[in-house]
């Protein structure tokens, strides 16, 4: 069963997404911040990653940083702000996110069916 990390600084949406992660058969484990995100990649390594870049403590690109997925390549992110920012997004991207999506786009449901086509990718 995939493993995710849920890194979400609003406890209401990191719910919504855990839950319907978790009804889709998922191991969801979450974080509110990016520095809890990185104590929770040090304990279990995730298969996926769903990052939130606005965060107080360390953001999602300042996550991406010191997380360097380059060391870590079965490990897939993607991005899921409510920032629609090309330029934020092609950053993600060369620090190693695999999609970068504006959160206000997508249901629970669709971003479900983009998390399964994520990590399907090789």
């Amino acid at each position: 069963m995939p493993r995710i990390l849920i890194v979400e600084d609003y406890p209401s949406l990191r719910k919504i997404y855990q839950a319907a992660l978790e009804h889709a058969g998922y191991d969801v484990a979450v974080a509110g911040d990016g520095a809890e995100a990185l104590d929770e990649v040090a304990k279990n390594q995730p298969d996926l990653i769903l990052l939130d870049l606005l965060m107080t403590k360390i953001g999602g690109l300042e996550f991406l940083r010191a997380y360097n997925l380059a060391e870590h390549p079965g490990t897939k992110v993607i991005v899921f702000s409510n920032l629609a920012s090309p330029e934020l997004g092609l950053e993600a991207k060369e620090l190693g996110a695999s999609r970068y999506l504006t959160k206000s786009k997508f249901t629970p449901k669709e971003l479900v069916d983009i998390v399964k086509e994520t990590l399907a990718e090789k």
